[in-house]
């Protein structure tokens, strides 16, 4: 094994890796057979605070000097994007170039949020088409996600109990959702959460858009 050999056995030089993908982490991490001797950081979006002083200090910390966000606005970005550092920025951009004498109207915030919403719920349409275990599966996610930030699988269990997944098959549909950016995965805790807030209320908007009678059988 390469990384072994070159820290654990040679003493050469640290490994540091980078990505995205949780479970792609988690391979690494227990496949190089360095679970004991190396450790997991994980990089989250910015909390709060600093996105809120981000917003406040457009021209110091972006160099936009065409755009002034009032506090309603700095809040209402906080609550649907939250602190997605890229969703964020590409939001500014837009924002900065339909603004006039550096402002921008509450409607216009909210009608380019939902647009990003809209695309979000439209990305869980696509994936869970007309299979209702995915549809199930989804409205769980949502629920428990209403109710906290992240989750494990035996959250799920009640997927398990309407005979809609077992263990295995669970899993590998966990992991697809990760892979695809739905969810985040951290694989020293092994919680789940859905990507960002925008993808929560892109799903909440999905399953509000559900029939009632969807779920009479699983297929």
């Amino acid at each position: 094994n390469f990384f072994v050999a070159i820290t654990k056995e040679s003493h050469l030089c640290h490994v540091i890796i980078a990505s995205s993908d949780g479970y792609f982490m988690k391979r690494i991490f227990e496949d190089s057979k360095l679970s004991k001797t190396s450790d997991f950081y994980a990089v989250d979006y910015l909390n709060e605070s600093d996105i809120k002083y981000w917003l406040t200090h457009l021209e110091s910390e972006s160099a936009i000097t065409t755009l002034k966000l009032s506090d309603t606005q700095i809040n209402l970005i906080w609550k649907y994007i939250g602190g997605s550092v890229w969703e964020v920025s590409h939001l500014l951009d837009k924002l900065s170039n339909c603004a006039k004498n550096s402002s921008i109207s509450n409607d216009l915030l909210n009608d380019k949020i939902q647009v990003m919403i809209n695309k979000n719920g439209a990305r869980f349409e696509h994936y869970a088409g007309i299979c209702t275990k995915k549809l199930l599966l989804l409205k769980e996610i949502h629920h428990i996600s209403e109710q906290k930030n992240s989750f494990k699988t035996l959250d799920l269990k009640a997927l398990a109990d309407k005979k809609a997944y077992d263990n295995m098959t669970l899993q590998k549909e966990l992991s697809t959702l990760v892979q695809l950016n739905y969810l985040a995965f951290n694989p020293t805790t092994s919680m789940y959460q859905l990507q960002g807030k925008s993808m929560f209320y892109g799903l909440n908007k999905f399953v509000e858009s559900m029939p009632d009678d969807i779920f009479v059988k699983t297929d």
